[in-house]
């Protein structure tokens, strides 16, 4: 019984190397058409076609180094992400901001907002509403005509002699009181 263990551990190891030899090969093959390598004054320039980082690839000390390279494109992606995402929450703050302010409108209220037509223009007033407003105008004008021609007349309450009355002019040198001089000069 031991020899038919050791002969199916040896066939199924034989199997399994069999099945990984092409597996291996394509994985070289793979790895070999993944990178290219351009000379370059410094050493060499690899450049991986799977990912696009690109190294530079010198002798250093009799042994192969490959360092990675700045990547310009990877930190202006990045950068895009960033200010896109920004603009996203921007966009977002602004809509809520809107919101709190009601400036995007309800549904069926009319109000204005994006994407929705600004209610129709408020109309002209017509002669008849002109008319009251000047008929409005001229009653206010009117009291008002009224009221200076009370505070000038002596015999009301807010005339020369009533309560807000001006202090008599001072005595002239002979005694008498001075004549007062008409209103208005």
């Amino acid at each position: 019984m031991p020899a038919t263990g050791a002969i199916r551990f040896t066939r199924f190891a034989a199997l399994v190397l069999a099945a990984a030899a092409p597996a291996g090969a394509a994985c070289a093959e793979d790895a070999a058409s993944r990178f290219t390598m351009t000379p370059s004054p410094d050493g060499l320039v690899r450049l991986d076609t799977t990912t696009g980082a690109v190294s530079l690839c010198a002798k250093k000390d009799g042994e192969w180094a490959c360092r990675a390279l700045p990547d310009d494109q990877k930190t202006l992606q990045d950068r895009v992400a960033k200010l896109e995402e920004e603009n996203r929450s921007l966009k977002d703050e602004n809509r809520r901001l809107e919101d709190v302010m009601g400036l995007n409108g309800k549904p069926g209220t009319g109000e204005a907002g994006p994407g929705r037509p600004a209610p129709e223009k408020l109309p002209l007033p017509t002669e008849k509403d002109v008319d009251k407003a000047f008929d409005y105008v001229e009653g206010m004008l009117r009291k008002f005509r009224e009221r200076l021609k009370k505070l000038d007349d002596p015999d009301t309450k807010g005339g020369p002699d009533g309560p807000y009355r001006t202090p008599s002019p001072a005595p002239g040198p002979d005694g008498e009181p001075k004549p007062e001089s008409p209103r208005g000069t």
